[in-house]
């Protein structure tokens, strides 16, 4: 054993730290890709998902906000976006309520939403645009509806004019 000290120190061991040294940077570049790069990616995807309006996509516009009527206001946004305004009338759906919601009205609701939703999955469409103006309880459920559907783009109604939020199902990080 006494023989062996001198091999193991004066060559095992420096061979040992360039090894070490040499594993170390795929073990760093790793670490790398998936703390910094999947972000990365993740914020690429988002931006190029909300720039695309889809080979096939419809338009859901949603105004649930009592004593407002902001459907003209989102046929203009529309007719602004010329991706929007491109969109056939056949795959154009709205839901509107005048009066204001309460729990009882969410079971009618979530029905009026899900025949929506089966009329544009009938129309073969791959994006859904949806313009929403209204309370929280009701998009969760408008979330809940398209999220394992076709991809579902949320525009939010925001001091008069309307702001794409990007798809209600993101990438996984």
């Amino acid at each position: 054993m006494d023989s062996l000290l001198p091999f193991i120190t004066g060559t095992l061991d420096p061979i040992a730290t360039v090894v070490g040294l040499i594993s170390a940077i795929p073990i760093f570049w790793t670490w790398y890709d998936v703390v910094i790069g999947r972000k990365r990616r993740a914020r690429r995807w988002l931006r190029e998902v909300r720039r695309k309006p889809g080979q096939r996509p419809a338009l859901f516009l949603v105004d649930l906000l009592p004593d407002k009527d902001i459907q003209a206001q989102m046929e203009r946004y529309v007719a602004g976006r010329p991706e929007l305004a491109a969109i056939p009338s056949d795959r154009r759906h709205s839901l509107r309520r005048d009066k204001r919601l309460s729990p009882d009205d969410l079971a009618g609701l979530a029905a009026e939403i899900r025949a929506c939703s089966a009329d544009i999955a009938r129309a073969g469409c791959d994006t859904v645009h949806c313009l929403y103006a209204g309370p929280a309880a009701a998009a969760a459920l408008i979330g809940a509806e398209f999220a394992n559907g076709a991809r579902c783009m949320i525009y939010q109604h925001s001091q008069g004019n309307y702001e794409n939020w990007g798809p209600v199902r993101h990438a996984a990080e």
